[in-house]
């Protein structure tokens, strides 16, 4: 919630709901939605099966309430756009056969793609060994964990590297460089000419990487210590 704030959300058009704290408003609602959805639904969706716990079954039925809970807090029929990373898609596919039959609108998803992992496998960054990157992380970890973990696209030496360049487009620093650290096309084209053909390294372009993220996590983190005042706010008062 604090990184939301610290993002820049305004209290007026932000609100949070806690499925716990606000279990009243979203309990009813999720009854109805889980009468309407199947557990041969949810398993064939998650992959799960009879050793899966009962609360991974129901948990679909509590996400699915905030596709329609404006329409149950205004008292009228309102469309819904949920963003949301491509994991939650399974979700919200099941949201979208299930509202209709409970008299709703299916919702809009727009879907955002992850950060690779700094290992540079498939998927999601995730804290493996400890290799992720925290919105927290003080300036020396995130050096720490960049010159350690972050897949590299270049080659075994720095005679080869110049001989044959880099890879760009696996290089786990360029990548991030383009997906969100570095807004302009111009400096991004730079890098990946340089990287390619060998006159960038690796530890220069991981160096590129360190002060992007130390210098937006600076004054993240400053908003993020400013938002601790400003949490009540934002939490949804019924």
């Amino acid at each position: 919630m604090l990184d939301i704030i610290a993002i820049g959300f305004k209290p007026e058009k932000t609100h949070f709901i806690i499925d716990t704290k606000h279990a009243n408003l979203m309990y009813p609602e999720a009854i109805k939605v889980a009468k309407k959805l199947t557990a041969s639904s949810v398993k064939a969706s998650f992959g799960l099966n009879d050793s899966s716990n009962v609360g991974q079954l129901f948990y679909t039925s509590m996400q699915a309430v905030p596709a329609f809970l404006p329409s149950i807090i205004r008292h009228k029929k309102m469309a819904c756009l949920i963003p949301h990373a491509v994991d939650q898609d399974p979700h919200f596919r099941l949201t979208r056969d299930i509202l209709p039959k409970l008299g709703y609108y299916k919702p809009c998803s727009i879907q955002c793609s992850f950060l690779p992992p700094l290992t540079g496998s498939s998927g999601k960054m995730g804290n493996t060994q400890g290799a992720a990157i925290h919105l927290t992380d003080s300036s020396k970890e995130v050096e720490r964990k960049i010159k350690k973990y972050a897949f590299s696209g270049g080659e075994a030496t720095i005679e080869e590297h110049r001989k044959k360049g880099g890879n760009p487009d696996i290089d786990v620093s360029y990548q991030y460089l383009r997906m969100f650290f570095e807004p302009s096309d111009e400096k991004l084209e730079k890098i990946y000419n340089d990287y390619k053909s060998g006159k960038m390294l690796t530890g220069e372009l991981k160096e590129i990487l360190i002060k992007k993220i130390n210098s937006y996590l600076k004054k993240h983190q400053e908003k993020r210590k400013k938002a601790e005042k400003q949490l009540s706010k934002f939490i949804y008062k019924e």
